[in-house]
């Protein structure tokens, strides 16, 4: 039996398996490799290479150290794309699950155990290099049909818009006070949307939430509200993006020094100029001005919504000049990276 080129052994299908498993490998079979994905791996038939993500639990542990073991065994890929070792404690779930006993542990061992370990910046390769020094930094690229995607507009409306789940808390605390001061204020053809965040039950007497969601928090109004429920398909949910302004905001900390540029490369790549922190991986890719706004203290956030909102052509010759820069960073313009790695 031909053994597969490489398998990737995702950790879920959520945003992060999508980019950093089903993405590169659906380009890679693209070019002629046979490449496969799922969140289960059967030890009896091994590819040449398997690419691990995040594994941590347990369970998937011993499974890659039993494979590691084997006699002939395949090239093994370790994929992390976060500082999973500083997660702040507004995370909660993330925060509680990475803290359970044996969960850093597992996860060191299995970096350790690697012949090489993928990463998505500099930052993040240096927090990896002393467990395992073999460490590539690839960065996220997107398909190119997102490119070429014309998002859906809101007739006379101008959308601020996010996206994201309730793990964004304290991002969220950078923007949150001046979005309320900025909406109580705005013209009445101004909305925000809002995917992914829980959209709050109306309120009944008695009954605690699990999770008070960030728009009430910050007492934003809700008549400027539109909510999308998250969507667990991730084209669907670039297809969804409906805004005119992506807001992007991030908060100073380790955690987040480590992170990608995401969020401002979905909003280049659909041609939305972005309103961004002036922080860490966000701060290198938005050119200020160019292809979106930075904010360096709190009354920017305000400042530049008013900008935007304000001139029409502003937000479409900066959206123009970020769809060019992003043309760049196409999967099918940067595979070889990931080939390099997974291949050899």
């Amino acid at each position: 039996m031909t053994r597969q080129d490489v398998f990737g052994w995702m950790a879920g299908r959520d945003g992060c398996g999508t980019i950093r498993i089903m993405i590169p490998l659906a380009e890679l079979r693209e070019r002629g490799h046979s490449t496969g994905w799922s969140q289960r791996i059967d030890t009896s038939s091994l590819p040449r290479t398997l690419i691990g993500q995040r594994i941590c639990n347990p369970q998937p542990t011993s499974g890659w150290q039993q494979v590691a073991a084997m006699p002939n065994r395949p090239k093994l890929v370790f994929e992390v794309d976060d500082n999973l070792w500083d997660i702040d404690y507004r995370s909660a779930k993330a925060h509680e699950f990475f803290n359970e006993d044996g969960v850093v542990d597992n996860l060191n061992a299995n970096i350790k155990t690697a012949d090489a370990v993928t990463v998505t910046t500099e930052a993040l390769a240096d927090l990896v290099r002393p467990l395992n020094p073999n460490v590539h930094i690839i960065p996220n690229y997107l398909p190119g049909w997102v490119l070429e995607h014309e998002r859906p507009r809101r007739d006379g409306h101008v959308v601020i818009g996010w996206g994201g789940s309730n793990t964004h808390a304290m991002d969220l605390a950078e923007v949150g006070p001046q979005l309320r001061r900025y909406l109580d204020r705005a013209p009445a053809h101004v909305e925000l949307h809002v995917m992914g965040e829980p959209k709050p039950p109306p309120r009944r007497r008695g009954v605690i939430r699990p999770h008070t969601p960030w728009t009430e928090q910050y007492r934003l109004p809700e008549d400027r509200i539109r909510w999308t429920a998250w969507n667990a398909s991730v084209p669907d949910y670039w297809r969804a993006i409906d805004y005119d302004i992506m807001l992007a905001p991030l908060r100073p900390h380790p955690f987040n020094r480590s992170k990608s540029n995401l969020r401002v490369l979905e909003a280049a790549m659909l041609g939305i100029p972005a309103i961004a922190t002036d922080y860490g991986p966000y701060a290198d890719f938005v050119d200020h001005g160019v292809t979106g706004l930075l904010v360096k203290s709190d009354h920017d956030w305000g400042r530049h919504l008013r900008a935007l909102v304000e001139d029409p052509a502003m937000r479409q010759e900066m959206g123009a000049a970020a769809r060019a820069k992003a043309a760049t960073w196409t999967i099918e313009g940067n595979a070889d990276q990931w080939e390099k790695v997974l291949i050899g």
